[in-house]
């Protein structure tokens, strides 16, 4: 069985430091919408400090709840915060009257879509989701491409993922069960489904 703890508690310093999105998102079947409507919680954290205390606040909340569909990510990469307030400023001049309400109610989450625009990245982060549990396949494809600077690489549920600096997609093509993202969200816990 995974520590999941040991995944946070391991988790590199520099992926705590800069502006980071923290959510619980419920991936439940029956909740297939995008976007906001499947975040139950998010957090915006600016240094590692303020990372691990928006962690534990979602982990508590997490197991509160007490659902495998819910899990905790975080932005890989860390978000360009002055982008980010342009984008949002750009939102808020596009407002009509019949939208105006909404968006104001809802204004974490408005903002939180904001930073979450691929272009309002600070950083270049690639993260592969290994969809398999044969860790020969992952160890295969790291030792073959040693040239890559790989920073992490964790257990999740389905397989791993190994979070790298950019480099050439095209040399994943054709492995199974590998998927490249160029600004994903970390799986940082779960809770396992009882079957």
């Amino acid at each position: 069985m995974i520590d999941k703890g040991l995944i946070l508690q391991r988790l590199p310093k520099s992926f705590k430091h800069g502006v980071r999105v923290l959510m619980l998102i419920d991936r439940s079947k029956q909740n297939s919408n995008k976007g906001s409507k499947r975040w139950i919680n998010k957090i915006i954290t600016t240094n590692p400090d303020e990372f691990d205390i928006a962690t534990d606040k979602l982990v508590a909340l997490q197991n509160h709840l007490d659902n495998p569909d819910i899990r905790l990510y975080s932005t890989v990469n860390a978000r360009n915060m002055q982008k980010s307030i342009v984008t949002f400023k750009h939102k808020q001049l596009d407002l009509t009257e019949d939208n105006e309400c909404i968006f104001y109610k809802r204004i974490n989450d408005s903002f939180c879509s904001c930073l979450m625009k691929p272009e309002n990245k600070a950083e270049r982060l690639f993260l592969i989701d290994v969809d398999t549990k044969d860790e020969r396949v992952p160890l295969g494809w790291m030792t073959k491409n040693r040239e890559i600077n790989m920073f992490y690489t964790y257990p999740t549920p389905n397989g791993s993922h190994i979070i790298t600096e950019p480099f050439n997609p095209s040399l994943c093509d054709g492995i199974p069960d590998f998927e490249v993202k160029k600004d994903a969200l970390m799986l940082l816990n779960w809770i396992e489904k009882n079957d």
